[in-house]
């Protein structure tokens, strides 16, 4: 494995166990949704200072070529992504959790595989395959 598959199967990790966790908390969606952006900013906060002079370089004070409107989209989807899912998390029964998470994550691969697939120019049988086991591990693991 190289150093970004390691790193990928990492996040996989810590993405898998924070919304167990957050489920039982006790706090309810919204509350649970900005608590959880609370201390993810406070943890991220120290990184991104430290590459604030890579991104916005300081001598000259430049803004990084970046699509702000696509950055500022991809805020908004997260935001609300996260208070629906810390809703879902505040309701559901710690018996239920992880059959929801299931769900969430099943479709949450689904969208990057369609758009792997309108960008590659069309669907090719293993991809159709895939969509299709992907609906069928769906089904049985909840």
């Amino acid at each position: 494995m190289n150093d970004l598959q390691i790193k990928a199967v990492l996040a996989g990790i810590l993405f898998g166990f924070w919304p167990l966790l957050m489920n039982r908390s006790g706090l309810v969606g919204n509350i649970s949704a900005l608590a959880f952006t609370f201390v993810a900013g406070i943890c991220i906060l120290p990184f991104a200072l430290w590459s604030i002079g890579h991104s916005f370089p300081i001598a000259n004070w430049t803004f990084p070529v970046a699509n702000w409107t696509l950055v500022i989209l991809a805020g908004l989807f997260g935001a609300f992504g996260l208070l629906l899912f810390n809703g879902v998390l505040a309701k559901v029964t710690p018996g239920r959790v992880s059959a929801l998470f299931v769900l969430m994550i099943v479709v949450q691969i689904a969208v990057p595989a369609l758009y792997q697939v309108i960008m590659s120019g069309g669907l090719t049988i293993s991809k159709g395959l895939g969509f299709v086991a992907a609906i069928i591990a769906a089904f049985l693991l909840i």
